[in-house]
């Protein structure tokens, strides 16, 4: 067998991160015996995992098409998100299309993965014209209806996903106070603060629960190159149980990609009748619906807005402050929203946040990303 790695994954000279890929590479001759590959790296993510694409070549042919394409993922360090990645995969399987396992190694932190090819989601919709574009969203909303159908009660018993709860809802807010906010140079009234998460918690908590994916967006939706009819899910270790409106934020309040807000709401209205097609739990109400979505929406912008940071402050990942105006605009016409069409409890908590949010944040934020 021939191994021909890319370059790109052997200019690194630190010695741990040399060893590390001697051992996928052995770990690969085992699973591709006496077959001849080459591995390209993956641009990174969020993550700390690391990813590849292998090619598996004939090696009695003079072809030099590959036979076959995988993924291959290096999870080092987070062999316990490896872990719960095979059993949400598990969970998963039955309701849309996601990567079939096609070899794993959890002691050493190693899959082989289905390879749905290289066009996101995102991809498909540059200069789309706006039909093209309505039926792109209109097959990741029919796809996350599929998911919403799994029963919650298998996923947490069979599949031991973790609820999204009121803990885990104030840890991920907590990002914007303790990254953001320090960025941008501002202090924060806690009053206000503890006062919004409250009620933004107690509102979320209330609404129809289902599985989430929790990164249901443009750049983990892909087209799946075997069958255009489907797209690939990806990225989804992190599901939990939790609001019926969270992925659906997350696909039309994408970080990166931006619609106008009357196209959004178009598809929020489309979701919704698709819920109640499915029989799924839902909203009496579109305009039920809609608050409910902005409620999550602006705990998931929140959230985001301190992600973005501190992958920029602590793992020197800068790329992702070129994306914080687009959520911040999110953030921004969410609370608006609220502050005008909220329910009674909601506007008790969100009007002095905003007020403090355009006294004393956006100015800072202005000066700091030069808008």
């Amino acid at each position: 067998m021939t191994l021909q790695p890319d370059t790109d994954i052997n200019n690194n000279t630190d010695v741990d991160n040399s060893t590390r890929q001697q051992q996928l590479e052995n770990w690969l001759q085992q699973v591709f015996v006496d077959q001849t590959f080459v591995l390209d790296s993956l641009p990174g993510d969020a993550s700390a995992r690391q990813y590849h694409r292998i090619q598996l070549f004939d090696n009695t042919s003079s072809d030099d098409t590959p036979m076959a394409r995988y993924i291959v993922m290096d999870s080092a360090d987070e062999q316990e998100a490896m872990q719960q990645f095979v059993n949400v995969t598990k969970l998963m399987t039955p309701a849309v299309n996601v990567p079939d396992l096609i070899a794993q190694d959890m002691a050493q932190g190693f899959l082989v993965l289905q390879d749905f090819g290289a066009i996101e989601f995102a991809h498909l919709l540059v200069d789309a014209p706006i039909d093209k574009v309505n039926d792109c969203y209109q097959l990741a909303m029919n796809t996350l209806v599929e998911l919403q159908k799994t029963p919650v009660q298998i996923a947490c018993v069979e599949h031991e996903l973790p609820d999204y709860d009121s803990a885990m809802l104030n840890r991920e807010m907590d990002l914007f106070r303790d990254w953001f906010i320090p960025y941008i140079g501002v202090s924060l009234d806690e009053k206000l603060w503890e006062n919004l998460k409250s009620a933004l918690i107690n509102d979320i908590l209330t609404q129809p629960q289902v599985v989430v994916h929790r990164d249901y967006h443009s750049r983990n939706l892909m087209q799946d190159q075997a069958d255009h009819s489907r797209l690939g899910v990806i990225d989804f270790q992190d599901a939990v149980i939790g609001a019926y409106t969270y992925d659906l934020v997350s696909l039309v309040r994408d970080a990166y990609v931006e619609w106008p807000e009357n196209q959004v709401s178009s598809w929020v209205y489309d979701f919704w009748q698709l819920q109640q097609q499915a029989m799924l739990p839902t909203a009496n109400s579109a305009e039920q619906f809609e608050h409910d979505l902005n409620v999550m929406g602006v705990q998931r912008h929140l959230k985001v807005l301190g992600i973005f940071i501190r992958l920029s402050e602590r793992d020197g990942k800068n790329r992702y402050l070129a994306d914080i105006p687009k959520v911040m605009r999110d953030l921004v016409f969410e609370l608006d929203w609220l502050a005008e069409q909220g329910s009674d409890a909601m506007k008790q908590a969100i009007l002095p946040f905003n007020q403090w949010l355009k006294n004393s944040v956006l100015p800072a934020y202005q000066d700091k990303f030069a808008l």
